[in-house]
């Protein structure tokens, strides 16, 4: 609010209560972490409702028993029928980076002491490429093997649930540096783990996944679905600009780092995760703001 001295005729603003704003902005992700899906086989999810493939015992099992799978269609014309095929290489595994939107609420003791409450959540890919030998020549008759390279991808929810409490140093006039600490929570949910197949093209690619559900009676495998949120802790350092306008309002550049406990099946990952987003704190008067920008 803004507070104006009768006698010297002087204004200044304080920053007191409740206010709510709005994140939206980049998280990146340690790349260890994804390698949870890479198709090695040595990975447990630990949830009775789904398990999770190594690249080549899926390929096998399906060869020997899925018959009628659109990869096995592929997975025999590439290596001619024959069971010489073996996997060459397994893939180095990262995540993409995955935009992220989140709810703050900050509670003003004054403009340079606050607490803070965020929830932030992230839609993450894991990507990787992996190489099949296919125990055939090569069509140009260069090497004594032919080595293809396909994708394999993972992916998982996370969100974010942070307290922590915030400082500001006045820079200027409307600006001011902020500084952020504080604990953390975050849920994990494995959603989907496979691999991409094709026989000429990418754009006839075919999918195959390594999550799934426990095999019915006739040895059909399909995707898991509804498998269990894993919860971990942490901690948080974080610190940006905080701009402030006339009319009402804040806008907050921020940089955030999070030496996040993750678990991903029974394995834990201890890892730094960082985002950068921008935080719109929006005006008590909302309607005031908006009369007053137009």
């Amino acid at each position: 609010m803004t507070v104006r001295d009768t006698e010297d005729d002087y204004t200044y603003v304080s920053r007191r209560g409740l206010e709510f704003g709005l994140n939206i902005g980049l998280y990146r992700g340690d790349s260890w972490p994804a390698y949870f899906y890479d198709g090695s086989g040595m990975w447990e999810l630990g949830d009775a409702s789904g398990q999770i493939w190594g690249i080549e015992d899926r390929l096998l099992q399906l060869q020997q028993q899925q018959q009628t799978h659109p990869v096995t269609a592929i997975l025999n014309s590439l290596t001619d029928g024959n069971m010489g095929w073996r996997l060459e290489s397994l893939p180095l595994m990262q995540y993409r980076p995955a935009m992220m939107f989140g709810l703050k609420a900050v509670k003003f003791w004054n403009p340079e002491s606050a607490l803070v409450v965020s929830v932030d959540a992230m839609q993450m890919t894991a990507e990787g490429a992996w190489t099949l030998n296919t125990g055939q020549l090569p069509d140009q008759g260069q090497g004594n093997a032919e080595i293809l390279t396909f994708p394999i991808l993972g992916k998982e929810r996370r969100l974010n649930v942070l307290l922590g409490y915030r400082t500001s140093a006045f820079m200027a006039e409307g600006v001011s540096w902020t500084f952020e600490a504080g604990a953390l929570a975050n849920a994990l949910t494995v959603e989907e783990n496979y691999i991409m197949l094709w026989e000429y093209n990418e754009s006839q690619a075919k999918r195959l996944d390594l999550l799934t559900a426990p095999a019915n009676g006739n040895g059909t495998l399909g995707a898991a679905n509804n498998l269990l949120t894993q919860w971990g802790t942490g901690m948080y350092v974080g610190g940006g600009l905080d701009l402030s306008f006339e009319e009402g309002g804040n806008i907050e550049l921020n940089v955030r780092a999070c030496r996040d406990n993750m678990r991903l099946g029974t394995t834990d990952f201890k890892r730094w995760n960082g985002a950068l987003f921008v935080t719109w704190m929006i005006p008590s008067q909302l309607g005031d703001f908006v009369r007053a920008s137009f």
